[in-house]
């Protein structure tokens, strides 16, 4: 049985071979040689074989020759073009596969995990007492609801990271390799890195120029970096809330005696002339915004990152898992804000 390794078949191209006949020499010869015995001039003999060679032969073999190159140029060059052309179907087939393999860590929780604690790792690793960040880190894990395998691979990602050998540059590779440039991925891996290196929202200037070569690196933009910087982790603390609030009896209100004091979370740690700026910042708004303007953004904002609309567009789980984040904090920012407004009304 023959062994067939592809259904791929070479392109045949016909190509005419030129090649003297000697047709006309054959002729030339004899009507030489007729000639030669009519007239006793035996030099017809020898010239009737080259008029006939460079009178009919020669021009037609150049003839072909000319036909056959350019027949050869032609073949060249589709079977170059076809040859460019698979190799494009090539890259493509491997860039989709790529883009496959990505996508799916993307969406792996693990995966997560361990990019947030690596470059949290990374940033931390110059500062010397590590407790409350490490306070940060624990309390970050719980509210992801890790696993006991994802929380043994988030903490050795977050050791490894803090060593003084750890390959920074490696990492970068990896992580380009397996993730891809994705810009709400890594803002969102920025974001609660950023929460964890910093505490009451401030973050140690070292830390935070650690921070920002290593988003540059993975391919952050600046203005992502303005965001994080500009909310000082605040939407990780409101997504926090959120779930403190989830496990109460009443969720749609606030436990009024926390709002006017200090909790032992991150949540609470803001005064709140800075949590109104923050939950105002949240929703898109500044100072001067009028309630209705808060309900329309909050309305806006909910139907945007609702978990229902965004699989119903097809959005991956890793990008809905993020907007279900936002869409926390942007509730609790609204909550926050509602009773504000209807204090001061």
């Amino acid at each position: 049985m023959p062994n067939s390794t592809s259904n791929k078949q070479e392109p045949k191209f016909e190509i005419t071979k030129a090649k003297l006949s000697f047709l006309g020499t054959a002729i030339g010869l004899f009507l030489g040689v007729i000639l030669g015995v009519i007239t006793s001039h035996f030099l017809f003999m020898l010239f009737g074989p080259l008029l006939g060679f460079f009178g009919y032969d020669f021009p037609l073999y150049k003839r072909d020759k000319i036909k056959e190159d350019q027949e050869t140029k032609a073949a060249l060059e589709l079977k170059a073009k076809l040859e460019a052309e698979e190799l494009k179907k090539e890259e493509k087939r491997a860039k989709s596969q790529l883009q496959k393999a990505q996508k799916k860590n993307r969406e792996n929780k693990a995966s997560l995990y361990e990019n947030i604690y690596t470059i949290a790792g990374f940033i931390l690793a110059t500062q010397k007492d590590l407790g409350p960040y490490i306070k940060n880190a624990e309390d970050t894990i719980a509210h992801f609801g890790a696993s006991k395998e994802e929380r043994r691979i988030a903490v050795e990602a977050f050791n490894r990271a803090l060593d003084t050998s750890f390959d920074v540059g490696n990492y970068v590779f990896t992580y380009m390799t397996n993730i891809g440039k994705n810009r709400e991925y890594i803002e969102y891996v920025l974001s609660v890195a950023f929460f964890i290196s910093s505490v009451d929202g401030k973050i140690d200037f070292e830390a935070k120029d650690r921070l920002i070569d290593i988003a540059k690196a993975l391919g952050a933009t600046n203005a992502a970096l303005n965001r994080i910087f500009k909310s000082n982790g605040a939407e990780e603390r409101f997504a926090r809330e959120f779930d403190k609030r989830s496990k109460s009896k009443d969720v749609a209100s606030f436990d009024e005696n926390n709002q006017n004091k200090q909790s032992n979370s991150n949540s609470s740690s803001t005064s709140n002339k800075d949590k109104t700026q923050e939950a105002l910042e949240i929703l898109g708004l500044d100072k001067n915004a009028t309630f209705d303007d808060v309900k329309k953004a909050h309305k806006k904002m909910m139907l945007k990152y609702h978990p229902d609309r965004l699989a119903a567009q097809g959005l991956p789980e890793d990008m809905i898992t993020i907007y279900t984040e936002k869409a926390k904090a942007v509730q609790v920012a609204f909550d926050y804000l509602k009773k504000l407004y209807s204090d001061y009304a």
